[in-house]
């Protein structure tokens, strides 16, 4: 009898932990199917926003490294950004400070109405060490190929000696 009593236990709580709710996966990015628009801030309903170049990461700075990455983000119709990701980049480093300026522009401060539906582009950084010989101007960047994207933002750091 205590058997068969362990044995009815059992079965009920199998049946019982499959009755339990569904396993949903996440939901797909809604906006993976929107076209890119190549260029969008720098069309000039965008020229009220504040962007500001991305922090040069110290692990960078300090082996006097250069490189890039390339942010692509939704910008919503109520002026917020969303589905930022990194679509390339030469460090880590450079990625994460790319990555993290974007939501620190002042998308809150622009006029309503810029937008009726969800825009997805792409704002490629170029960090760059200045010695003094002009290197870091924009139109030097815009000719390096080491990531895509022509909206480009200039991070510079000033190349020091020691000693």
């Amino acid at each position: 009898m205590k058997y068969a009593f362990l044995t009815v236990f059992a079965a009920g709580l199998l049946v019982a932990c499959g009755a339990t709710e569904p396993v949903t996966t996440p939901a797909k990015n809604e906006y993976t199917q929107l076209p890119l628009t190549a260029n969008a801030l720098t069309m000039p309903q965008w020229q009220a926003l504040e962007r500001f170049p991305a922090r040069y990461p110290e692990q960078e700075v300090m082996a006097a490294n250069t490189g890039c990455a390339t942010v692509e983000y939704v910008i919503k119709p109520d002026n917020t950004v969303t589905s930022i990701r990194v679509v390339e980049s030469s460090s880590r480093y450079f990625a994460k400070e790319a990555e993290q300026v974007v939501t620190k522009w002042k998308w809150s401060a622009l006029p309503t109405g810029i937008l009726d539906k969800p825009v997805k582009t792409q704002t490629r950084f170029e960090f760059c060490l200045e010695d003094g010989s002009g290197q870091c101007r924009l139109e030097k960047l815009a000719s390096k190929t080491g990531c895509s994207g022509s909206d480009i933002i200039a991070s510079v750091g000033m190349r020091v000696s020691r000693g």
